[in-house]
């Protein structure tokens, strides 16, 4: 087993990613859980490309999984423990439901508490890995601030906020159907923000891009990483439009999401590549993407226009179709 680890990374992070989610997130559809419980197995799936990507680096690494940093540890618990808390709480107050599959604060029970906490735990573990020089390309190290980057963490937290703001100005002109606000200044989407930069979505870019592209650019140029990455999460997110947490409409509703991810993951890959391989600027532009909506306003048609053409700017941009010379940046800070 250690063997395919070492010698296919790319099958075998989308075979485990896929298991461990797919096991997680089919399981409200062939049992009937409690609200709170069936919240914590989607939670715990949503953890599968972070650690399918964690296990390949450190079987591939030789080393044994283990707790770094206790430092980062205990604080990544502590903080991630605390903004799910909050989350929670304010599913009364403002924030999402998830088509009632967020449970609120009273609705949890002591063993979703153990789930939540192993869900901390298993971020936690991660990151706390991040400064350990004997993992083999490390990503996980591009997840902290680092000064240089600053403008590409600026860039992966505002993009969908301007591309909403000018659909929404625009679809003005025209004439077409635009939210009934532009901008919603509840300090509950701040809470909102935080829990989807840490769990819902954030915590995926660890493998996607953190893993997965990083080894398909060693193969392939970054376009077709990208398609593969693309298709890759599309299918991953599949039980998601069965277990009702998107919808229960199923491959129906689940089509269309195929055909907008190509020019997401485009947009993804090249905040990723331009910031020399940033996780954390991904996590901003993931966490953004999928809490703007909430706070910032838009027009549908016009920000699916402006979202196509500026993922054709990327290619062009970012010169996809060309193979790069992959010295991957991870290598020098893990010798």
């Amino acid at each position: 087993m250690k063997q395919l680890f070492k010698s296919k990374p790319i099958l075998s992070f989308t075979l485990l990613t896929l298991s461990i989610t797919l096991t997680f997130w089919f399981l409200p559809v062939v049992v009937t859980l409690p609200k709170d419980i069936g919240f914590g197995a989607i939670l715990i799936g949503g953890c599968g490309p972070l650690i399918a990507g964690y296990l390949l680096t450190v079987i591939n690494s030789g080393e044994i999984i283990k707790i770094g940093s206790r430092s980062i540890f205990f604080t990544v618990f502590l903080v991630s423990a605390l903004v799910l808390f909050l989350r929670l709480y304010f599913v009364n107050n403002g924030l999402s439901d998830a088509n009632g599959k967020i449970p609120s604060l009273n609705e949890v029970g002591i063993l979703a508490f153990v789930t939540f906490g192993l869900l901390c735990f298993i971020l936690a573990l991660n990151l706390s890995n991040a400064t350990n020089s004997k993992l083999k390309e490390n990503y996980l190290n591009s997840s902290f601030f680092e000064s240089g980057k600053a403008r590409w963490y600026v860039i992966g937290f505002s993009l969908f906020i301007l591309l909403n703001i000018c659909s929404y100005f625009i679809g003005g002109l025209l004439n077409l159907k635009t939210t009934d606000f532009i901008i919603k200044t509840e300090p509950t989407w701040l809470i909102g923000f935080i829990s989807n930069f840490l769990f819902f979505g954030g915590i995926e870019e660890f493998g996607w891009r953190g893993f997965l592209q990083k080894e398909l650019q060693k193969k392939y140029n970054p376009l077709i990483g990208t398609l593969v990455v693309s298709l890759s999460w599309s299918l991953w997110l599949l039980p998601l439009h069965f277990n009702g947490f998107y919808s229960t409409g199923g491959f129906i509703d689940w089509l269309p999401l195929v055909a907008l991810m190509i020019p997401l993951t485009i947009t993804y890959t090249w905040v990723y590549n331009k910031s020399s391989y940033s996780i954390l600027a991904v996590i901003l532009l993931h966490a953004m993407f999928n809490n703007v909506n909430g706070a910032v306003g838009k027009s549908e048609l016009v920000f699916l226009v402006l979202g196509i053409s500026f993922s054709i700017f990327c290619i062009f941009d970012d010169k996809m179709w060309k193979m790069r010379s992959f010295e991957h940046i991870y290598n020098s800070k893990s010798e």
